[in-house]
């Protein structure tokens, strides 16, 4: 009987042992919350979304600045062309009220057209690219 009394006084040793790592662990869970998988989880998570934002920002900026320096250049063109036709009404000495007023007309479109480009937009999609997390609970 004594034998038999050891043997259950050994596991009743072996599951207070349990009992005790058990119970550090639960001072764990509160004491450092921010260490529990669910946790790392969300962190993953967080990393992977900025992650896909960045990408896609950078994307859109390249994209952009491909439009800028299209749309710059155009205008100009335009300036250039602008310029040579004053150039030539100076050189030539012809130009009357109507020359300069259009002139005027065509330097006020230019600028406002540099400043509010209307071919150049950024829209936000409704649709959502990262996948939203919620905590559920039983």
């Amino acid at each position: 009987m004594s034998e038999h009394h050891n043997e259950l006084s050994e596991q009743l040793g072996q599951c207070e042992d349990q009992f005790n790592a058990v119970k550090i662990k639960i001072e764990q869970q509160k004491t450092e919350p921010q260490k529990n998988e669910l946790m790392k989880q969300i962190d993953k998570w967080e990393i992977e979304s900025i992650e896909k934002i960045r990408q896609i920002a950078n994307e859109i900026r390249h994209e952009l600045s491909l439009c800028i320096i299209k749309f710059a250049s155009n205008l100009d063109l335009k300036l250039k062309q602008l310029t040579e036709q004053i150039i030539q009404c100076r050189k030539n000495d012809d130009f009357i009220d109507t020359d300069v007023q259009f002139f005027n007309e065509e330097l006020e479109c230019l600028k406002d057209t540099l400043s509010n480009p209307s071919d150049i937009k950024l829209e936000q999609d409704s649709t959502t690219f990262i996948k939203k997390i919620r905590l559920t609970r039983k």
